[in-house]
């Protein structure tokens, strides 16, 4: 076994490393060469694409970039801007030679830190664990039914009801797997960053996910009287879909576009075969959380620390009170500005 660094023109070999991931039971859609391209391609970091091979092909993956922003020392995240890039191994000795191989590496390039985000915890809290973790950030996840349909047969029938309420409200959504929507989820997203009080990505950020991921991404966007209120883009891998972004224009929560907009790319997750939901990481017994623990998602522990350190972070904490006034001084920003600002630096902040 010998371990190897493909580059982005190595699209032969990119292809073999899509088929692994696809046929590993612990993989995710962040996974996919896709996300390293469009990271590439949008923010100028640098993609890395490790993997071990045998005679029969390839038998582990470590993907993960060097996020290099001005005047600072460079680090290396697997992933960035998402909750997981953790190792793909045939087996834990293999687990162990890419980890090794990552550490060398960074030595060499006089890189110092290695923030690793493991998505591989398979059981989740007990209510106990979950008592004692209030405030902290977990990953919120759900099993899913064989379709649509016997996926909203699942719901509690109060949950059945706050969905139709957003259809009697006259909200309508569309589906797209191509750039059709962009605009228009655009428009929802980087408003709703902007009250959230947080930098959004650049919108070509967006087009290269929704070209580079092709049949394994869905963008959707809810609308009322013609204006887009609600969007939300899954990405689907034969075992898990994710949902790393979904907003809605708050003036317009009181119709529900949230219930229109998640049933309906739950469903659709449900319809192309995956088997779990990953509603991604929330802060735990808080707003977001609650909200995905209505549809029946549990709580995961997010083990994200910095390899060559043993402890392992559990402690991911939530927003610290600097972080929350410079969220308020966001917040009063006109849109076109805290749009142009926050795209520029949304690319050297790894979460």
């Amino acid at each position: 076994m010998i371990i190897k660094q493909a580059t982005l023109q190595d699209t032969s070999l990119l292809a073999k490393w899509d088929e692994y991931v696809s046929h590993h039971t612990l993989g995710s859609a962040y996974h996919y060469s896709a996300w390293l391209v469009a990271v590439s391609n949008v923010y100028e970091q640098g993609a890395i694409f490790f993997y071990a091979e045998d005679e029969h092909g390839i038998v582990g993956i470590l993907p993960a970039a060097v996020i290099a922003p001005p005047l600072l020392p460079k680090s290396i995240c697997s992933l960035p801007y998402c909750d997981m890039g953790h190792i793909l191994s045939d087996s834990h000795a293999i687990e162990k030679a890419l980890i090794l191989h990552i550490q060398n590496y960074a030595h060499a390039k006089g890189i110092s830190c290695i923030d690793y985000r493991s998505g591989l915890r398979e059981t989740p809290f007990t209510q106990t664990e979950t008592a004692e973790l209030t405030g902290k950030k977990v990953s919120m996840k759900m099993q899913l039914a064989a379709s649509s349909t016997e996926q909203m047969a699942s719901y509690k029938s109060k949950l059945r009801s706050q969905i139709n309420k957003s259809t009697k409200n006259g909200c309508t959504i569309k589906l797209a797997q191509d750039i059709s929507l962009l605009d228009d989820f655009y428009a929802v997203f980087s408003r709703n960053m902007r009250d959230l009080g947080s930098p959004t990505h650049k919108k070509c950020w967006f087009k290269q996910i929704m070209l580079n991921y092709q049949e394994k991404v869905c963008m959707g966007v809810v609308y009322h009287a013609g204006k887009a209120i609600g969007a939300g883009i899954i990405l689907c891998h034969p075992t898990m879909c994710s949902i790393p972004w979904a907003s809605t224009i708050a003036q317009y929560n009181k119709l529900a576009p949230n219930m229109l907009l998640y049933a309906t790319l739950i469903g659709y997750a449900a319809d192309s075969g995956c088997s779990v939901f990953d509603f991604g990481r929330s802060t735990l017994n808080e707003g977001t959380y609650r909200f995905k623990k209505q549809w029946g998602a549990e709580a995961f522990a997010l083990d994200w620390f910095e390899l060559g350190h043993a402890e392992v972070n559990t402690d991911i904490k939530g927003t610290s009170p600097a972080r929350r006034l410079v969220e308020q001084i966001w917040r009063k920003l006109p849109l076109p500005v805290s749009t142009a600002v926050g795209s520029s630096v949304r690319g050297y902040i790894s979460l």
